[in-house]
Parts: C-alpha cells; sequence; structure tokens
C-alpha cells in the first residue's frame, strides 16, 4: 500500500481487479460489503489451495465462515452468485504468478467454494425466517434493551451457520445489538468439545490403548497409503478415530468412492498385510522428517524432535505410534463403510478380521 501510494490495502493491485469488477457488478453501494467480499474470497482461496475444507471444525470452520459472510455480502450488493467463478478467475490471474498454488488447484476451489455457496443458499432464507421470529418474539415482550440473547445467536451459528458477525449485521439492520457475552460462553464451550476432537486426532485417534487399537492404528498408515495410490497423491488423512472394534479415517476427496475404488483398497490394504511388511521406527529433527517425504498430520503440534514410521516401502509418515512391528500382525482388512464427512471430505469406517 505504502510503495504503491494507496489509502487502503483494497487501493493496491492485489485486490484492484476484483474490486473494480464487484463494483461493476453490484446494483447496491456498500464499500464495506465489496472489501468484506475481496477479502474473504482471497483467503478462502489461499485455504482450500492449502488443502483446506469447510466443516465445524478446526480451519474447516474458519473456511466455512468466510464463504459464508461473503455470500451474505454479495446478496447485499444484489450480485448474482453465479459471478463467483468469474471473481476467482480474476483472483487466480491477478495472484497466480505469487501463488501458483492457485493455478494448479483453480478447479478443486472452485469446486468447493460453489458447493458450500450452495449449502449455504438453502440454509439462508431458513436462517433468515428465524431471525425475523425472534425479532417478533422479542418485540411482543416488549424487550426495551433491544438486544438479541445469546442463546439465539448461537442458535443461528449452530444450526444455521451464520457467523455471530452475520447475526449482528441482521441485528443491527433492525436495531438490535446482540448479548456476545452469553454467545461467547456457549462459543466457549463448543470449542472445549472441538478441541478435544482435534487433540484425539493428533493421538492418532485412539480411543484406548490396547493390542487391538493397536493393530487399527498401523492399519490407518496403510489405508492411507492405499488411498494415495488410487485416488491420487493430493489424497490426505483428515482426521482418525479408532476403537476396539474398529477404525474411522477421514480424507479429503471430491467424490463418493465407486465399488471398484473401494475393492482396489480394499485389495492393496490386503496384500500389504500378507506380505509382512516390517514397521521401523526412528526419530529425527521435523526439518529432516519432512525432506525425507514422511507424511504429517497437524505439523505444527510436533515437538522439534520427531518420530518417524515407515512400513515397508509403502508409508512413511510422522506419529505418535504405537505400532505392531509386522503387518502380518493385522489379520484381514475389511471397508464396512464409505460416506461423506464434510463438504470435499469422505469418510472410511473399516474392521480387521
Amino acid at each position: 500500500m505504502l510503495l504503491e501510494g494507496k489509502e487502503t490495502p483494497f487501493d493496491t493491485e492485489l485486490f484492484s481487479d476484483v474490486m473494480n469488477k464487484l463494483k461493476e457488478l453490484q446494483k447496491e453501494d456498500y464499500i464495506e460489503s465489496r472489501r468484506i467480499i475481496a477479502e474473504h474470497l482471497r483467503s478462502s482461496m489461499m485455504i482450500i489451495a492449502d488443502g483446506g475444507r469447510p466443516s465445524n471444525l478446526d480451519r474447516g470452520y474458519v473456511l466455512r465462515r468466510l464463504i459464508r459472510r461473503m455470500i451474505r455480502h454479495m446478496n447485499k450488493l444484489q450480485i448474482d452468485l453465479e459471478e463467483l467463478k468469474t471473481l476467482i478467475d480474476i483472483n487466480v490471474k491477478a495472484l497466480g504468478e505469487m501463488y501458483p498454488e492457485l493455478i494448479k488447484n483453480k478447479e478443486i476451489i472452485e469446486q468447493v467454494i460453489i458447493e458450500e455457496k450452495d449449502k449455504f443458499v438453502k440454509t439462508l432464507a431458513n436462517g433468515e425466517k428465524e431471525f425475523k421470529k425472534a425479532i417478533e418474539r422479542l418485540e411482543k415482550e416488549e424487550n426495551k434493551e433491544k438486544i438479541i440473547p445469546g442463546e439465539v445467536v448461537f442458535k443461528l451459528y449452530d444450526t444455521y451457520g451464520f457467523p455471530p458477525e452475520v447475526t449482528k449485521e441482521l441485528a443491527s439492520e433492525n436495531g438490535y445489538e446482540i448479548d456476545m457475552k452469553s454467545f461467547n460462553e456457549l462459543f466457549k464451550k463448543h470449542q472445549e468439545k472441538s478441541r478435544a476432537g482435534s487433540e484425539q486426532k493428533f493421538k492418532g485417534g485412539l480411543a484406548e490403548t490396547t493390542e487391538e487399537t493397536i493393530k487399527y492404528h498401523t492399519a490407518t498408515h496403510l489405508l492411507n497409503a492405499a488411498i494415495k495410490q488410487v485416488i491420487g497423491k493430493d489424497a490426505h488423512q483428515r482426521g482418525s478415530n479408532i476403537t476396539v472394534d474398529r477404525m474411522r479415517f477421514d480424507f479429503n476427496c471430491d467424490h463418493k468412492l465407486t465399488d471398484e475404488e473401494k475393492k482396489k483398497i480394499e485389495d492393496l490394504v490386503n496384500e500389504w498385510i500378507k506380505e509382512g511388511l516390517p514397521v521401523t521406527k526412528e526419530e529425527m529433527k521435523k526439518e529432516e522428517a519432512i525432506k525425507s517425504g514422511a507424511e504429517c498430520m497437524f505439523i505444527e503440534k510436533y515437538p522439534d524432535i520427531v518420530t518417524v514410521y515407515t512400513i515397508g516401502n509403502i508409508s512413511k509418515e510422522l506419529c505418535g505410534g504405537p505400532h505392531v512391528k509386522n503387518t502380518s500382525e493385522l489379520g484381514t482388512f475389511k471397508i464396512k463403510k464409505e460416506e461423506s464427512s464434510s463438504s470435499g471430505v469422505r469418510r472410511i469406517k473399516a474392521v480387521l478380521i
């Protein structure tokens, strides 16, 4: 901004093309809305290019908030939501040289944003109806303070995907404020549940450590490797949960697996089990582990010295363990169910028999 002698970051070449296009497309004129759309779209594209997908947890929740708030402000400017593709193209052209990941992942970026837009459009009308009902109830109660309770704000967030900022905007348009204190208390409880889920993912998703869960934990590494071979190298683990009876494994994928794909994955895992591959463990610096090709999830949570588990020449991952010594200990791998976990994320439930 300073180098280009501009008054705001939105006047620089990073934003000027998309800001000009928004002004051309709008039927209502709100500069704040244009800035929100431009910034939120740019951030959303970066997160998706980095592997993020909309969900109700972790960075997926941040991404969902960004996209949904952006959509509401497009509606506020009365911009046709089909123009999202045009705006994405403009950003790729403007930022692609600095961030080539945007060019490489353009199709998936567009797909994820459009899918989340479609979901939100379906719930937006219902959410606004719920908001109007809340206003009507408060009017009947003669709420002189003109404050919307935190419970209403949280319900709109939890049920309809409305970030509190969106509800605050709706409230302001109707002459109300929102009770952020009680909302924050409810949201804090929600965050604690989310954090507990993230910590379980970091521990490998083990509900408890037994002989059976150790087997399942090792099997998730084989499943991850098989998915990469069948679906593609860009498929990565998004979470797992393991009990003594089964394993659950989440991974990014843009389609429902076909029966053929599930069969290939199952056959590969069982082939590696039958081969009796050794499972080896070594410690090294985190940077060395990444350079060696070891895969990891939540890299920022690992210490400087990490443990790397290698299974034959099939799998190499940063992991806290524990694991079996040899894949021959695992038995037979069987996929019981494959389903959607969230937008762009699939879930496999499997057993060892």
